[in-house]
């Protein structure tokens, strides 16, 4: 294993055989916050909430969708060509620490909680607002957490080093 820290990534293969350990997070958050956001539509239809003027809400909607997805997309080309996984459920080959990894070391979660409120926002959706702070608590302890232990589990002393000088959110 090489630890400069420098390096995009750091190979782990040769010592963590894949499917030998994972963070067990088992269900995707993008289906999660899926599902929050149908809730919140469907709380808002229901129990309508006012929210911001129609054309201020889609320009904050638009903009933080667009910084969510792009986010999102710059991260998985990175974890991709990196050799992470993209399986909460699965073990990874690689510290990926290149890209949005040297900013923050959950740039996809980041990115989902743009992407939804952008949407929330956009469409109005205040009841899906209100749910994207259980949301982001869910994120933290639900699923960051497990994936942290992994990590510490699967790349020891390079991870807690990368831990060291890059932020978990921002």
């Amino acid at each position: 294993m090489r630890s400069n820290a420098s390096q995009s990534s750091i190979d782990h293969s040769a010592t963590t055989p894949q499917g030998l350990d994972s963070p067990g997070v088992r269900i995707p958050p993008p289906l999660i916050y899926a599902l929050a956001f149908l809730i919140g539509w469907a709380l808002q239809a229901r129990f309508p909430l006012p929210f911001l003027s129609s054309p201020l809400a889609l320009g904050l909607g638009v903009a933080l969708m667009a910084a969510g997805g792009l986010l999102i997309i710059w991260s998985l080309l990175t974890l991709v060509r990196g050799h992470g996984t993209l399986n909460t459920n699965g073990a990874s080959a690689a510290l990926v620490a290149a890209g949005p990894y040297r900013i923050s070391r959950n740039p996809m979660y980041l990115g989902l909680v743009l992407l939804y409120g952008g949407l929330a926002c956009a469409f109005s959706v205040v009841w899906a607002l209100l749910l994207l702070i259980p949301l982001i608590v869910y994120t933290q302890l639900g699923v960051i957490a497990r994936e942290e232990r992994y990590l510490d589990r699967a790349f020891g002393e390079a991870y807690r080093a990368y831990q060291a000088r890059v932020r978990r959110w921002l």
